[in-house]
């Protein structure tokens, strides 16, 4: 009995032997690895103006692949962009903007705010983190940035 156990126990090590070589990636004939790029990510761009007065903002970028040409209300910034916005308000402001891209892509988000009226004070621009202010002889500031999947 004791040698039928010892025989059942290693046919059964050698099947669970087997069994995890295919698991771990035996070759078990000709294959083409293939790569999933139809997955869509989405980015956020947190934005924010830190200004008492009027201003205007203009945001815009690329998820990866470009349109035909685009213009860009009020900013003679680079064209060919597939998302942009543009609004004007007052005092501090808040948004989030979400794009997406498909596949393996670089995200480019761009913003503009400029100072409305004939106040001189600092306008600071943020988007996610990086900073960008305003000075005496310039109402706009600018900041870019780039992600990649």
């Amino acid at each position: 009995m004791r040698n039928g156990t010892v025989a059942v126990l290693l046919v059964i090590a050698i099947l669970a032997g087997a069994g995890v070589g295919y698991f771990v990636g035996v070759n078990v004939g000709p294959s083409t690895p293939s790569l999933n790029t139809n997955f869509v990510t989405d980015f956020y761009y947190p934005i924010s103006i830190n200004y008492s007065g009027s201003w205007n903002l203009a945001y815009w970028g690329t998820n990866g692949t470009q349109n035909s040409n685009t213009t860009i209300p009020g900013c003679a910034c680079l064209t060919g962009y597939n998302f942009e916005g543009n609004l004007n308000g007052s005092g501090k402001y808040e948004k989030t903007v979400t794009t997406y891209g498909v596949g393996y892509v670089e995200n480019t988000f761009c913003a503009k705010a400029t100072r409305l009226g004939s106040q001189s004070l600092t306008l600071t621009l943020t988007v996610v983190g990086k900073t960008n202010s305003t000075t005496t002889s310039n109402p706009s500031a600018e900041v870019c940035v780039t992600f990649a999947v």
